[in-house]
């Protein structure tokens, strides 16, 4: 019985140890802390129990009467075989002897019959003692390693990871969800980085198991670093959303590492998030930790490879070309991004050109972009974008470098190589408010921003050049301008530095187009233009608007006047209408005194004195209220005319009463003769 009770306590045993064994090769699958003393202690204990099952059974075994097995008759010769049969017969004898002697002494003596066996020796209870401290200590041992890790939670039946299905009025938009991992787990596999996000951060942590906490920390550090990496609509993050999702990814993947030290592909994402956050050295040695675990993979090679390349630019960055070379050569090892080692090159020298620009040191960045140029190895797009660097750092040398002659030429330049054809023909219909550029984006061999940036600065050239001249520009030089600024406007509508630029140009230098221009200028300080200029400039520009709508009113009201006064000639007012007709602000008046018949009447065949000093005192005054709030500038020719006006005025004045005093004393002289 005690046998049985060991095998049973053994089968306990070997439970155990499969239990530990179970949850150490789940630890090491999931990369969990390992439990290897529990696997240690309780595979010695199954086998320990083992061993007793088996000792006590042959003990079992050895204290058991045994039955002789008889053997098979062997072959005797004939002297032989007749020894036996005399010894046989002999025993046969003496069996019969035996047996009357005990019957005779059963008469004399009858006493009962002592059977004599032979005695089995009762088993000794130690074995089964220490099998039960073994089975006690092996539960002990179990305790020992992390309890979850023994019965794993099962997942559910329907409870498989899944695409999580979007709502069909809005791919962008899932359908309502419950916040469960399978979800999160969809919506990872899908790319779908917000949506998962968001049903991560509806999922209660503590609520989870272990293993499901180890998943949930994984996929929502994952979803935080592919939606910077790869964001879902093509478009970077914001600065503040960067980090945001950096310091998210980080905090979760140290919380993961804590709970599994030994998980290879998490301590690779972690060094994949110090790569997004510009930690390089620190980055790679990461990723290089976990990568004999992870095997070879193109990926991770090319994620080794884009540290390598940045840490090579920083050697190249500090003068270090060895430690470059060194660092260019494990990238053609690798074998995935070493194309890209003339890109950094070109990057790398690029960066310096930018920093002599800025220091100053034009002719050592003019040596930097030779150097640029002479890059070999890129392929086309690379190559491309090389040359159009070095054309566009070109123009902003020689423009910093005060040569604006040269940045104008090298503008120029510029857009013979790299200016699209086909553009559409420039209009201020341009600088007014559109949805789209008026040319493609996509189409462009360049990025538009590049192509209104150098618009923009050929206007700026343009402008510094005529003001070295001291004196307003000249009607060429405006039309060159405003067709650079309508460019730049072509290709990013609405610019508001471009739109400001045009405005206060039209301000300046085309005033029948004033209103449009103030319109333009309001909407870039709506757009945030904060120039305090600009902002002065709108204000007078405004002031200036109303005071020419209201001479413009008291003009019209004055023409008006005029012309309906009978006593002006014929030739006078045809003249003044065929003059002042070709202005779209004056035809109103022309079609309001054509409609009252007034330019119908007949001219009065006399002109008194007093009607025209009345009409010439009339328009003096109208001439003079311009002239006071006016351009006096523009009104210059005006002021001549209407001083001259007013001494013509006066001289008729002047000169009826010395008519009529000469008329009275010819008349006195007259009558004296006559009479005399």
């Amino acid at each position: 019985m005690s046998t049985i009770i060991i095998w049973i306590l053994a089968a306990v045993g070997i439970a155990q140890a499969v239990l530990a064994t179970r949850a150490y090769r789940l630890e090491k699958r999931e990369g969990l802390a390992r439990s290897g003393r529990r696997f240690a202690a309780t595979t010695a204990i199954a086998v320990a129990l083992v061993g007793l099952g088996v000792v006590a059974t042959l003990r079992g075994r050895g204290g058991s009467t045994e039955t002789p097995v008889a053997e098979a008759p062997k072959h005797h010769s004939a002297d032989e075989q007749k020894q036996v049969d005399a010894l046989k017969k002999e025993v046969a004898e003496l069996a019969d002897k035996l047996g009357a002697k005990q019957a005779e002494l059963d008469k004399l003596d009858p006493q009962p019959k002592v059977v004599v066996a032979t005695e089995v020796p009762e088993p000794s209870p130690w074995p089964l003692l220490v099998a039960v401290a073994l089975v006690v200590l092996g539960f002990a041992m179990l305790s020992l390693g992390d309890l979850e890790t023994l019965l794993p939670k099962r997942r559910k039946k329907g409870d498989e990871p899944a695409a999580a299905s979007p709502d069909p009025a809005d791919p962008d938009k899932p359908r309502d969800e419950p916040a469960t991992l399978p979800v999160l787990t969809g919506h990872a596999t899908a790319g779908r980085w917000k949506a998962a996000l968001a049903v991560a951060h509806r999922i209660q942590i503590e609520q989870l198991h272990k293993l499901e906490r180890l998943d949930y920390l994984y996929l929502r550090a994952y979803c935080g670093a592919s939606s910077i990496a790869a964001p879902e609509d093509g478009k970077p993050i914001g600065s503040v959303e960067r980090d945001k999702a950096l310091a998210l990814a980080t905090s979760d993947l140290d919380r993961l590492l804590e709970l599994a030290p030994n998980m290879a592909e998490a301590r690779w994402l972690a060094g994949y998030v110090k790569a997004l956050a510009g930690t390089w050295q620190v980055a790679l040695d990461t990723m290089r930790t976990a990568r004999p675990e992870l095997g070879t993979v193109r990926e991770f090679d090319r994620d080794e490879s884009v540290c390598l390349l940045a840490l090579a630019e920083d050697r190249l960055a500090a003068a270090d070309n060895d430690g470059a070379t060194r660092l260019f050569d494990e990238v053609t090892k690798l074998g995935v991004l070493h194309n890209q080692i003339p890109v950094a090159m070109v990057t790398h020298r690029i960066l310096t050109v930018r920093g002599h620009i800025k220091a100053g040191k034009f002719t050592e960045a003019a040596d930097g972009i030779a150097r640029i140029r002479q890059v070999e190895g890129l392929d086309d797009a690379a190559a491309r974008a090389s040359a159009a660097a070095c054309d566009v750092y070109d123009v902003a040398i020689q423009y910093r470098s005060g040569q604006l002659e040269r940045a104008l030429e090298a503008n120029q330049a510029f857009f013979k190589r790299w200016q699209p054809a086909d553009l559409p023909p420039v209009e201020d219909q341009v600088a007014d408010e559109y949805l789209l550029p008026a040319i493609d984006k996509d189409a462009l061999p360049l990025p538009a921003d590049l192509y209104r940036g150098l618009y923009f600065l050929e206007a700026v050239v343009r402008v510094d050049l005529a003001s070295r001249a001291g004196k307003p520009l000249t009607g060429d030089v405006v039309d060159q301008i405003a067709t650079a600024l309508l460019r730049a406007l072509q290709f990013q509508p609405r610019h508001r530095e471009s739109l400001a630029a045009l405005a206060a140009l039209y301000l300046a230098y085309r005033k029948d187009r004033s209103e449009k221009a103030i319109a333009w200028l309001d909407a870039a300080l709506v757009m945030g233009v904060r120039s305090a200029k600009a902002h002065q400039l709108l204000v007078e520009a405004r002031r200036a608007e109303v005071e020419r709508k209201e001479l413009l009113a008291m003009f019209r009201s004055a023409a008006a006047r005029f012309l309906s006064d009978p006593a002006v000639g014929v030739q006078v007012r045809a003249a003044l209408i065929e003059e002042l007709g070709r202005f779209d602000e004056f035809r109103p008046v022309v079609l309001d005194l054509q409609d009252s018949g007034a330019l119908d009447a007949p001219p009065i065949a006399e002109v008194t004195l007093a009607g025209m000093r009345e009409r010439a005192a009339f328009v003096g005054g109208v001439a003079g209220e311009i002239i006071r709030r006016g351009d006096h500038a523009a009104a210059e020719n005006l002021s001549v005319l209407q001083r001259e006006l007013v001494s013509l005025t006066s001289n008729v004045e002047t000169s009826s009463t010395r008519i009529a005093l000469l008329e009275r004393q010819v008349m006195e002289q007259l009558g004296r003769i006559v009479l005399r």
